[in-house]
């Protein structure tokens, strides 16, 4: 029986390497890795386009709102679905970078597996400025400011706004829908444990030699030399040395008590650390309260 696994995670938080190790996980055990996107017809032409990435036309990438589910190529192509129950029968592995919606819980109920990805906000902020500065963004879509620090400066609020709410909102929901929650500091600071905890999650067991070999053709330098226009440093941290101080008081208004909670460094010099265990009796409604809270002096 072929088992459903969706993947979700804010853009630039290490969604294209879970993918990937998803991906090698599935194949190495022999799962079935059908695709949606691979059946249809753009896809032949699609395979060629100038991509971020040489595999990016090939991976089932869904989009949710309220009123739709839709499929896409990256940023330039879009179709919508119409029977959803139909789209899934045709893959296995589906990537999203939705935020939650009102058809999010009747979306997770169709999945055996969910795994969303959480990267240390500042980190993603730097790493989305570079990636919206990109060459493959601006043919796509121009925009006037071309240089990265200075759209992270300009975009750095709603950067952060964006990372706070789509983590807190699938940690919310991720005790009442099976959400295992990765972390892209665990697959680089200790790969084997990380993908320890993400095996366990989908009930699959491979052998240390097994283990050894899937975490060589994930390093980040293997997939940095096949995709070297998507991936970039495959580092963690580095916040402390590229954000201004105004900006680390920022990130702490915006998403302090999101930040403690996962258990991120709050202050530059401190160790890269995070909780892989958050705590689930957590109440969120608190939890919300407190960052709203933290953020009023913005709006006063």
């Amino acid at each position: 029986m072929m088992m459903r696994i969706l993947q979700g995670g804010a853009p630039k938080c290490g969604n294209f390497w879970l993918y990937q190790i998803i991906q090698q996980i599935l194949t190495r055990t022999g799962r079935d890795t059908g695709s949606f996107i691979q059946q249809h017809p753009i896809y032949e032409l699609a395979r060629n386009w100038d991509l971020n990435y040489p595999s990016q036309a090939s991976i089932d990438v869904l989009e949710i709102t309220d009123l739709q589910y839709s499929y896409r190529i990256s940023s330039i192509f879009r179709m919508p679905i119409t029977d959803i129950q139909s789209y899934l029968s045709r893959t296995n592995h589906v990537w999203t970078h939705s935020p939650v919606c009102k058809r999010s819980g009747e979306l997770l109920d169709l999945f055996d597996k969910k795994v969303y990805i959480i990267r240390d906000s500042r980190d993603r902020a730097i790493s989305a400025s570079k990636y919206y500065c990109s060459d493959y963004m601006l043919k796509y879509y121009p925009q006037e400011e071309k240089d990265p620090q200075q759209f992270l400066e300009k975009n750095f609020e709603k950067l952060m706004q964006e990372w706070v709410w789509h983590v807190f909102d699938h940690l919310r929901l991720s005790r009442r829908y099976n959400i295992h929650i990765a972390f892209y500091e665990g697959f680089l600071l200790d790969f084997q444990q990380e993908l320890g905890r993400l095996l366990d999650y989908l009930d699959i067991d491979l052998n240390q030699a097994q283990r050894d070999a899937l975490q060589e053709a994930m390093s980040f330098a293997t997939l940095k030399s096949k995709n070297p226009k998507h991936l970039k440093k495959g580092q963690s941290g580095y916040w402390m040395d590229q954000l201004k101080d105004e900006q680390v008081e920022k990130a702490d208004i915006i998403a302090g008590p999101l930040i403690r909670f996962l258990n991120y460094p709050e202050q530059k010099g401190q160790p890269m650390t995070f909780s892989t265990e958050p705590d689930h009796h957590q109440d969120f409604d608190q939890l919300k309260q407190e960052i709203i809270a933290s953020q009023e002096v913005l709006y006063t």
